[in-house]
């Protein structure tokens, strides 16, 4: 007996032969032929090991890939190509490559990526580094991260000036012009006081005593009553040189524009190291130096504000032609004597002076006490740059060892030089003034031959004295320092009388 399943399928058997009388089972299989054909043989890979990395046979592997519409293979054929020939030009075409500085590259931002790569290289070569998103020469950074700014001259000067600058003020010498005042500038005047002078009448108000000019150069100010004229064309062409040799001798310059006092004459030099009782104004120096020497090492010089001005002084006489070569040398030292003080100053004595107000002998002690530089390289390259320089400005046929000759024959008429080690402790003596100008000439030789001399064991010794320096290092690494390149100079004292020829 049929269930009412079994009823249910019979039922439905000839519609379902109706709708499709020819779909048999041999029909289906036909069909399922057709629709799935049998695998091909893939030339690809076998292709690919027989171009290897031939660059000819893998451009044509690409064009196989082109024609049999493999894509994907001939993308990762065109990149084989490229890793072997990089500038392969239809390849790099066909990938979608950018041509730029002879090299190819994937996209525009890889182009952008190298161009700024190319810069930051191209700035690392000329020895910039990057600080807030400006380069600027490594040096720079201690002062640029103390909010210091450079002025016109290449000078250092605070985040305040920085300000006036922005604001239109414009820097006369040392002074801040505001902007309603600069039509004098242009006019060619000079502001003395409250008074707009003309360049003649400004000199005749700057040759009165602490009414002195103060004309800045790059890395030093020049204080003095001279004209001006004279301090731009005679005594800056002494001082620019003799800063290149403190350089060579020091390995560093100072931090800061050091200062340096030009007089006019000798009764003013006089006076600003005695000081002057009706114009209340202290002396200058601790000890009377200045009476021995035609210059000077400023040790008491402060502002009102009781600040450090410590500089070198000294007087150029222009009434004279003996003045005028004097001077030469003169303001060398005066020089020397400011640079040492700016590499090697003495903060904490200055400090406690500050706090007493006593200018006494223990506040000596404490000020040369303090000093890191010994007393015989101080003088001594004071007078290296003075008497022993290689003066480039003479003319043709000139000799530029004049000085150098002149002050060794010098040495020899006041019967040679002193014992070494003499030279080294230099005792300066203010009150005998042939021996200080012989102390000095000697303690200049000395360091002709460190500079100069060529003495190997001596120029270890004193590049090991100038990177301590310029490292910063303190009292103690700096005094190992002194007293090694000492013992080596003391050795080889045969070799320094012989480059001296004594």
């Amino acid at each position: 007996m049929l269930t009412s399943l079994t009823l249910l399928f019979l039922a439905h058997v000839p519609a379902l032969e109706s709708a499709s009388p020819e779909l048999t089972p041999s029909t289906h299989q036909a069909l399922a032929v057709v629709q799935t054909p049998a695998p091909k043989d893939d030339e690809f890979p076998k292709l690919k090991k027989e171009a290897g990395k031939d660059v000819t046979k893998l451009w044509k592997l690409y064009e196989w890939c082109k024609e049999h519409k493999r894509d994907k293979e001939a993308k990762s054929t065109l990149k084989d190509l490229v890793k072997i020939d990089p500038l392969h030009k239809e390849a790099n075409i066909a990938l979608g490559n950018l041509f730029h500085d002879g090299k190819w590259f994937e996209n525009q931002k890889k182009i952008d990526e190298y161009i700024a790569q190319q810069v930051i290289e191209a700035k690392k070569a000329q020895g910039l580094v990057e600080y807030k998103g400006e380069w600027v020469p490594k040096e720079d950074v201690p002062f640029l991260e103390k909010g210091l700014a450079k002025d016109d001259f290449g000078n250092w000067v605070s985040g305040e000036d920085a300000k006036k600058l922005k604001a239109g003020f414009i820097k006369q010498d040392l002074a801040w012009i505001p902007p309603t005042e600069k039509e004098n500038i242009d006019k060619g005047l000079w502001k003395c006081g409250d008074m707009w002078l003309s360049l003649a009448d400004a000199d005749k108000y700057h040759a009165e005593m602490y009414q002195e000019w103060r004309i800045p150069f790059l890395g030093y100010n020049v204080w003095s009553t001279c004209d001006r004229d004279l301090v731009n064309s005679k005594i800056k062409r002494q001082l620019d040189p003799a800063m290149d040799d403190l350089e060579r001798i020091y390995g560093m310059r100072p931090a800061k524009p050091i200062n340096v006092f030009i007089f006019r004459a000798l009764d003013q030099y006089n006076s600003y190291a005695a000081g002057d009782e009706e114009m209340q104004k202290d002396p200058t120096e601790m000890q009377p130096l200045s009476s021995a020497y035609y210059a000077y090492f400023g040790d008491l010089i402060f502002d009102d504000t009781a600040e450090s001005l410590n500089m070198g002084v000294t007087y150029w006489d222009a009434t004279t032609e003996v003045g005028g070569k004097w001077g030469v040398h003169q303001v060398r030292h005066a020089i020397a004597q400011s640079y040492a003080e700016g590499l090697d100053p003495s903060p904490l004595a200055l400090a406690a002076l500050r706090k007493s107000g006593r200018i006494d002998n223990s506040y000596y002690k404490k000020f040369y006490g303090e000093k890191r530089i010994p007393t015989w390289l101080r003088y001594g390259a004071a007078g290296y740059v003075e008497l022993y320089f290689n003066d480039t400005t003479v003319g043709m046929g000139g000799d530029a060892q004049w000085a150098k000759k002149w002050t060794i024959g010098n040495l020899l008429k006041l019967g040679g030089m002193r014992p070494l080690k003499q030279v080294l402790d230099c005792r300066i003596k203010p009150a005998d003034p042939d021996d200080v100008s012989k102390l000095i000439k000697e303690t200049g030789l000395v360091v002709a031959f460190m500079v100069d001399g060529k003495c190997a064991p001596v120029m270890e010794k004193h590049k090991a004295l100038k990177e301590a320096l310029k490292s910063g290092a303190d009292k103690k690494a700096v005094d190992e320092a002194v007293k090694a390149l000492e013992a080596e100079i003391l050795k080889n004292e045969a070799e320094l009388r012989k480059f001296a020829g004594l």
